[in-house]
C-alpha cells in the first residue's frame, strides 16, 4: 500500500499556507422581467484567467408554470460545462450538481459563466429571479 500526496499535502504544507490558495466566492443575480425564451443567455458574472472552479450554485424562481425549461450554465466554448440540464426553473429551487467537466476546470483568460435556457419554459412566467455563485481560486 502506497501513500500518495496532492499538490497541497506535500510536507510541512496546510491548505490556504504557502502552498495553498485562498478560495473566492461571486455571486451573482439577474431579475427576470419578461418571458424567457430558447437560446437566451444571461452572462451571469466573468472570472478571471487563472481561476479554477472550485463550485458553483444556481437557483432560480418558479419561471415555468408548465415543466418544460431547462437551464445549462457554462461558457461559450462549453455551454454546459458547469451545470447541464438543471429543471430547477420549472418549480424554483437550488442545484449545487457541478458537472465533471467543470470540476476543477482552469480557465487560461478572462470567461463569462452564462445561464443558456436551454429548453424554453412550456408555460412561461415573467418575472423572478436566477442567482448564480461561484467558488474558485488563483495560482499563487
Amino acid at each position: 500500500m502506497a501513500t500518495l500526496y496532492s499538490n497541497l499535502s506535500k510536507a510541512g504544507t496546510r491548505a490556504g499556507v504557502g502552498g495553498g490558495s485562498q478560495e473566492v466566492a461571486v455571486f451573482s443575480s439577474y431579475t427576470v422581467t419578461a418571458n424567457l425564451a430558447l437560446n437566451d443567455v444571461i452572462k451571469m458574472l466573468t472570472v478571471p484567467a487563472g481561476a479554477t472552479i472550485t463550485g458553483i450554485t444556481l437557483s432560480s424562481t418558479d419561471l415555468d408554470s408548465a415543466t418544460a425549461l431547462v437551464y445549462d450554465v457554462g461558457d461559450t466554448a462549453d455551454p454546459d460545462r458547469h451545470i447541464a440540464a438543471s429543471t430547477i426553473g420549472q418549480a424554483g429551487g437550488v442545484t449545487s450538481t457541478q458537472a465533471l467537466t467543470g470540476f476543477g476546470y482552469t480557465y487560461t483568460a478572462a470567461t463569462s459563466i452564462d445561464v443558456l435556457v436551454k429548453t424554453a419554459p412550456g408555460t412561461p412566467v415573467a418575472s423572478g429571479t436566477i442567482n448564480l455563485a461561484v467558488w474558485y481560486v488563483m495560482p499563487r
